[in-house]
């Protein structure tokens, strides 16, 4: 599991050469960065992070879902990560509505540095989950 983006650096004379490697890489959660000339001109993204990153910054910018010309970003997609990071979703439903499989979008997640949201985030919290769980049937 890659619990960090792994970032390779590539020429385009490389990308021509070694494509096919380059893509698979990309494609099991590195990200490729197309250089020419000492520039950076490309990076090259895995098809499900990219989609999952321009939800994201929709969000971000609390867009208000599809817009023309911008209909790859799903109003789905969108309020699906809002619900998440609102927290009124668990990681599990919010995978199962994105078509992904729930240990797929938690390592996608980490990749791109999305807060995961698991368990209590305060002590506080920990401590009202177990009065709770303790006073269960």
């Amino acid at each position: 599991m890659i619990d960090v983006m792994v970032r390779t650096t590539v020429s385009t004379e490389e990308l021509g050469q070694r494509a096919e490697e380059i893509v698979e890489r990309v494609s099991q959660g590195e990200l490729a960065v197309v250089e020419s000339e000492g520039r950076e001109r490309a990076v090259l993204l895995d098809s499900t992070d990219y989609r999952l990153l321009r939800a994201l910054a929709a969000c971000a910018a609390d867009s208000p879902g599809c817009q023309a010309g911008h209909e790859e970003v799903c109003s789905a997609d969108i309020e699906i990560l809002r619900d998440f990071l609102a927290g009124t979703i668990s990681l599990g439903k919010a995978a199962e509505l994105l078509g992904l499989a729930r240990f797929d979008l938690m390592e996608r997640f980490r990749r791109l540095d999305v807060p995961l949201g698991l368990g209590p985030s305060s002590l506080e919290d920990a401590l009202a989950e177990i009065a709770v769980a303790r006073s269960l049937p």
